[in-house]
């Protein structure tokens, strides 16, 4: 059975808050000049991370926030996908350029992490996905840290990927907006806080965080 691909911003938003959405993007697009970086398959403990062929991520950041888009390939036909906003407010004090894994989550509270959703959908027939968000700056709700959205110009923000499995229709909804849901508690990374693995409903999927986006600011090659 082929699945559309249908992303959670049209499916559950608002109409206003679609609106808004709709608006902010366009505007931060004419001003800064965006940046574009590939996607990639993330590495894992026998593999590098490898560039997937034609697959590109776009960031805007000013002031007020950061909007993204990102288009994939390669992924499970009829699964849902989530994208996540990886910001990391102080990447200088990251061990690692760009800042690492064990940055991000082992030394969250140094180098000042936020994680938080950004967008889901259902995978198309052929394995390809389109993601889309903004980020305002301030105050971030229902983040994974208490850590806001300090600087959008200044922070290290990453785009990741995460795979929950073949779409469940009774917990749809979960599944597109949340972190672990339709996940076996078994596909959840140990390292991760508490309010990740809390995030959603749980299901009989293996999870597992599969392509990213990294963007590192102007400048941001040494300490």
């Amino acid at each position: 059975m082929a699945f559309p691909q249908t992303s959670v911003i049209s499916l559950m938003l608002p109409a206003t808050l679609a609106g808004a959405f709709a608006m902010a993007t366009p505007a931060h697009a004419a001003g800064p000049k965006p940046q574009i970086r590939p996607v990639e398959h993330m590495a894992t403990e026998t593999t590098p991370a490898r560039e997937i062929a034609g697959a590109k991520a776009m960031l805007t950041t000013t002031e007020a926030g950061a909007s993204m888009t990102l288009s994939t390939s390669g992924l499970e036909p009829g699964h849902v996908t989530t994208a996540w906003w990886v910001v990391i407010n102080k990447p200088m004090l990251c061990e690692a350029i760009p800042c690492s894994a064990e940055d991000v989550i082992g030394r969250a509270d140094i180098v000042e992490t936020q994680i938080v959703y950004a967008d889901g959908v259902v995978n198309d027939a052929n394995g390809n996905a389109r993601f889309a968000a903004y980020l305002p700056q301030g105050q971030v709700e229902n983040g994974w840290y208490p850590t806001g959205f300090d600087s959008p110009t200044e922070a290290e923000i990453h785009l990741v990927l995460n795979d929950h499995g073949r779409l469940l229709p009774e917990i749809a909804a979960s599944m597109l907006t949340s972190y672990r849901g339709g996940c076996s508690d078994g596909s959840l990374p140990p390292p991760f806080p508490a309010s990740a693995k809390a995030d959603g409903v749980p299901g009989p999927n293996a999870c597992l965080l599969i392509q990213d986006a990294i963007f590192q600011q102007d400048g941001q090659t040494t300490h």
